[in-house]
């Protein structure tokens, strides 16, 4: 099973994915999303460092 990368838009297998949850406080509620590993590495792991 595959999913897209919502940041860089490549195919990714789920078993290679970190699948994101993000409580936006907003009227959207909770969203989440699956990233790449690389995408995941890079943009979203500095931010809670």
């Amino acid at each position: 099973m595959t999913a897209t990368c919502d940041i860089c838009g490549d195919d990714v297998a789920l078993s290679h994915a970190a699948h994101t949850t993000i409580n936006t406080k907003t009227d959207a509620g909770v969203v989440d999303y699956y990233v790449c590993r690389g995408c995941y590495e890079a943009d979203l792991a500095p931010l809670f460092d």
